[in-house]
């Protein structure tokens, strides 16, 4: 695999959108790995410094995925029908 930056050979790949990197082009950004509920908070458990291509922008807000609800409906539809 080849750095997607600089055609290098790659070391790794992004945690955030799998672009492969080599040593000089990659970057270290912080990663959640998971939330979870404790004590009525909610804690995160997160990797400091995952391999981040420079590239790619993470959003910082979760995104809506109105796309799999439809489908989830089209689902229920289909097997609800005799």
């Amino acid at each position: 695999m080849q750095c997607w930056i600089c055609a290098a050979p790659a070391n790794g790949t992004c945690r955030f959108c799998g672009r492969a990197v080599c040593r000089q082009d990659a970057k270290l950004q912080s990663f959640v790995l998971e939330v979870y509920p404790a004590d009525g908070t909610l804690y995160g458990l997160a990797v400091e410094d995952a391999l981040y291509c420079g590239i790619c922008k993470p959003r910082p807000e979760p995104v809506r995925m109105e796309f799999l609800d439809e489908r989830r409906e089209a689902v229920s539809n289909d097997t609800g029908k005799q």
